[in-house]
């Protein structure tokens, strides 16, 4: 889908030990601003304009955020979007995980959220996968009504899983540009580069989207929308997979000063599971390029896998948001099927190790079940040349 260009600031995010927040110069332009709880700094010196390109077109910047904290915060989360409560219940497993999101991030001033997509299921007979166009309700009932206090005063930065492409996936793009930009998706292919601290530490963050690289075309049917869409915007072609193939090398290339490089994806690379498709040459690009760490979801569990010699990246499976299903054969640590919940991550600017922890929430009673850390460079990779 085409658009026309529409001007984009911005914003270099500082967080403050007080309540009060200022909003400067930005509520001509859009309905939300992007942080509505922290003191906002305009960088004007950069514009994110909106690109008359496809969805599917990488976006042609690297957006920019800068928090003057020396701890770096964030959850991740995936598959959310099922919003169904059970008979006799007043919530649902949803609105658990929520509740217990909130508490970790008030807790621990949690500067925004990592969606792994799969942001909006089918939630009854009557209701259609994904959403339908910017004007959705389940914008309203899957994701504003759901995840509230700290939750809705962050930005999400997300990718699409399968369920979004069920449906208007461009509709999730769309929204970001023209109704609430919080819901961060200016394209299904974008870099960030996260600076904070004193030590004004690097963390580089390529988002992309696995379906092209999951599932073979020929293979699937027509029972959603996944295969229409993927022909109609041209990305289930050989060259189309490689072009994307070769702007993730080249843009893994360019973020090699960076002390921290993560991959935000949809689909798992854990285990057996990297056997799908192409998923296996994204995992080789990984760590061809020092890829710290890979984020995902679609398998509805919590799961990890150790770097180690025989593949340094660290992966993680954070794809329990609301509902629960069986993972990826191979794992190093995972919960049992039924577990409901998410991962939380923390670095320190000053700190080669990042710590993780992931939150079975399956129950209003959450509990920390794994906790590790991981060095920003793995102990397996071959030693930087000085």
């Amino acid at each position: 889908m085409l658009r026309a260009p529409l001007m984009f600031i911005s914003l270099m995010t500082i967080y403050m030990s007080v309540a009060t927040f200022l909003v400067i110069g930005l509520s001509s332009i859009f309905k939300n601003s992007l942080i509505t709880n922290a003191f906002v700094q305009v960088n004007t010196s950069i514009t994110y304009p909106e690109v008359n390109a496809s969805i599917t077109t990488p976006y042609p910047k690297v957006f920019e955020e800068t928090y003057a904290d020396s701890i770096l915060d964030f959850i991740v989360l995936g598959d959310w979007g099922f919003n169904r409560k059970g008979t006799g219940e007043k919530h649902g497993d949803q609105v658990h995980v929520a509740f217990a999101m909130d508490s970790w991030a008030k807790r621990y001033n949690t500067n925004f959220i990592i969606n792994v997509g799969d942001s909006f299921y089918k939630n009854s007979k009557s209701d259609h996968q994904g959403v339908e166009n910017v004007d959705d309700p389940k914008w309203k009932t899957n994701w504003i009504d759901v995840y509230k206090g700290k939750l809705s005063e962050i930005p999400w930065y997300s990718v699409a899983g399968n369920h979004d492409w069920y449906n208007n996936v461009t509709a999730q793009v769309d929204y970001y540009w023209s109704k609430n930009n919080r819901f961060f998706l200016p394209s299904l292919f974008y870099v960030r580069i996260s600076v904070f601290g004193p030590e004004k530490t690097k963390v580089a963050w390529l988002h992309i989207d696995t379906n092209i690289f999951y599932y073979k075309y020929e293979d699937l049917t027509n029972k959603n929308l996944l295969k229409s869409n993927l022909q109609n915007f041209d990305v289930h072609t050989s060259k189309a997979i490689e072009s994307k193939l070769k702007w993730i090398e080249e843009n893994l290339a360019l973020q090699k000063d960076a002390k921290w490089i993560f991959v935000v994806g949809h689909h798992p690379l854990i285990g057996d599971c990297v056997k799908y498709q192409h998923m296996s040459r994204l995992l080789s690009l990984f760590e061809m390029y020092r890829v710290t760490a890979y984020f995902a979801g679609h398998t509805h569990v919590l799961e990890y896998q150790y770097p180690k010699p025989s593949s340094p990246v660290a992966i993680f499976t954070s794809g329990a948001g609301s509902r629960s299903s069986g993972g990826c054969s191979g794992k190093d640590w995972g919960m049992p099927v039924g577990t409901l919940g998410f991962l939380h991550v923390k670095i320190e600017s000053n700190s080669d190790e990042m710590s993780f922890e992931f939150v079975d929430a399956t129950t209003y009673k959450a509990k920390v079940v794994f906790q590790g850390k991981v060095n920003s460079t793995s102990i397996w990779y071959p030693k930087k040349a000085k």
